[in-house]
């Protein structure tokens, strides 16, 4: 406990205490980098390219990231694991959530969470309405289907347990892979754990009746965020304060005008309009409000204190 939280200390002392502000107009920029004296920095996705990246399409077109003298290379895909990559200073950042940040150092690997992103822990566990399940106590009895007994649905499903004292024997898990969707309407399973910014989207938008419980409200974990190695944290301090600050300012912008986000991350993701834009549209709707936070960037200790004791 005492290592994560000096740690965390470490990282507030980076940033004068808190993150950069979002919220705060930029200053104009008259003298802006020549594309040869940016510096390329990589960042590890750990996803394909998606309209829920869209902070990062607002930063790289209204040049959040060039006024701060970036180029930005992005590493898309699973096949990439941006834990290890910044640990070992092959990769600059990576965006990594919170469970992923206190398990590396349980390891050994030198990572540090800088900026927080998802402000909530995205993971809900849905159902059909005519299931009845509208509280976590619904759930004893009933056939709960997980992507994986890993990863952030599976951390999220036994944080929700343990936060409300209920017994994993008395529910029935069933590892499904990724085919919650299908797993609902077949039947296989009465409820599944799922990104809220996705599969509750889909069933929406097919005119299906869904109820939601978000893992959220009951078990607050540190969501999706910034992370770099403990070594580019000391050389270069400076690279790691300007990378965050035109991220949230590409949050800030897409919390505040979702329009210009959809349209900006559709000139991005030819793919995300057309046929797809209502379904685009329906999941920046959806990620928005994870995103928000009264302090863009910021997570304090005792949420990092509450989730290592439950981890």
């Amino acid at each position: 406990m005492k290592k994560l939280t000096l740690l965390v200390l470490a990282v507030a002392a980076l940033f004068g205490c808190t993150a950069p502000s979002a919220s705060t107009p930029s200053h104009a920029q008259p003298n802006l980098p020549t594309p040869n004296a940016l510096t390329e920095v990589s960042i590890v996705m750990g996803f394909v390219p998606n309209i829920q990246y869209a902070p990062f399409f607002v930063a790289d077109k209204k040049g959040y990231f060039v006024a701060e003298g970036i180029r930005p290379k992005y590493n898309w895909g699973f096949e990439f694991d941006g834990v290890k990559l910044v640990g070992a200073n092959q990769s600059d950042f990576a965006i990594v959530g919170g469970d992923q940040i206190i398990q590396a150092r349980a390891q050994g690997i030198p990572i540090v969470y800088v900026a927080n992103w998802f402000n909530a822990f995205p993971i809900e566990i849905v159902s059909f309405k005519d299931k009845q399940i509208v509280t976590p106590k619904d759930l004893i009895g009933k056939k709960v289907g997980l992507p994986g007994l890993f990863g952030a649905s599976y951390t999220a499903w036994r944080a929700l347990l343990f936060t409300q004292g209920i017994d994993e024997s008395r529910v029935n898990v069933q590892d499904i892979g990724f085919t919650q969707a299908q797993a609902l309407s077949q039947g296989t399973v009465d409820a599944a754990a799922v990104y809220a910014n996705n599969e509750p989207v889909q069933l929406k938008l097919a005119g299906k009746e869904i109820n939601e419980i978000r893992t959220w409200e009951y078990a607050h974990l540190v969501g999706n965020g910034v992370a770099a190695s403990e070594e580019t944290i000391q050389k270069r301090p400076e690279l790691v304060r300007r990378f965050v600050r035109a991220l949230l300012k590409g949050v800030a912008d897409s919390i505040a005008n979702p329009q210009e986000a959809l349209q900006i991350s559709i000139e991005a993701l030819p793919d995300a309009g057309g046929q797809n834009l209502r379904a685009s549209e329906a999941v920046l709707n959806a990620s928005i409000p994870l995103w928000k936070n009264s302090k863009l960037g910021v997570t304090e200790i005792s949420e990092w204190e509450s989730m290592e004791k439950f981890m």
